[in-house]
């Protein structure tokens, strides 16, 4: 995967390695479009913990899925920032690392060997649950080839990544410090509101605010929406 002139991740293909085989165009979800479907059942769902929802970015329900999940032996797959701030897929064993995957991040994900690791432990009967956009479930499950009874696939409502370049680039500019957390929705417990969130970044310790405005006056989140 590498960087295109606008900071966004595309697949390049080393020729020199290349034996033709066509597997990468095969399951390649842009190429091979799903057909569309209606939904079998639709619910709207909160969770009630307050506390895990005031945390969380929206209803607070990834947290409960995922839990239920590793209290069965199970692992879960999402986003989380690396030690540079930018945003890649890994997995996770134990409740307390959970909080490494919540919340929304709005830059585009690097997924690495995840699918990789998924069908590793599909294979051997665990569990997994696997979140990420639309086009991370597709392209997982062309890469699996078959069903498996054992995946949780949790696809998010998705209308876009922004670029890693662009991103890298603006915490650059906007940040003097050494970052501890990103929240790309922050509400009440920062004193914003449900509707009117705000970005904020905190320090490493979690105790001071480097930086935090309303979502509908900053500049990165204007152009995400």
């Amino acid at each position: 995967m590498q960087e295109d002139e606008e900071g966004f991740l595309y697949p390049k293909v080393d020729h020199a390695a290349c034996i033709d085989c066509g597997l990468c165009e095969k399951v390649c979800p842009v190429i091979n479009k799903n057909e569309s479907r209606r939904p079998m059942q639709v619910f709207a769902v909160k969770n009630n913990n307050e506390d895990q929802r005031l945390r969380s970015s929206s209803g607070g329900i990834f947290i409960l899925l995922a839990e239920q999940t590793i209290k069965r032996g199970g692992v879960v797959f999402g986003a989380r920032f690396d030690k540079d701030w930018e945003v890649e897929h890994c997995y996770v064993e134990t409740l307390k690392e959970l909080e490494l995957l919540m919340r929304s991040k709005y830059v585009q994900s690097r997924i690495g060997d995840s699918f990789k690791q998924a069908e590793h432990f599909l294979k051997q009967g665990r569990q997994v649950m696997f979140v990420g956009t639309p086009c991370h479930i597709s392209a997982l499950k062309k890469f699996l080839k078959k069903d498996y009874k054992t995946l949780l696939a949790v696809d998010i409502v998705c209308h876009g990544v922004p670029s890693p370049g662009v991103w890298r680039r603006y915490l650059r500019e906007t940040v003097q410090g050494d970052i501890g957390s990103v929240n790309f929705r922050a509400k009440q417990l920062s004193g914003y509101t449900w509707a009117g969130y705000g970005i904020e970044i905190r320090d490493l310790y979690q105790k001071k605010v480097l930086f935090s405005q309303q979502a509908s006056q900053n500049p990165y989140m204007k152009a995400f929406v």
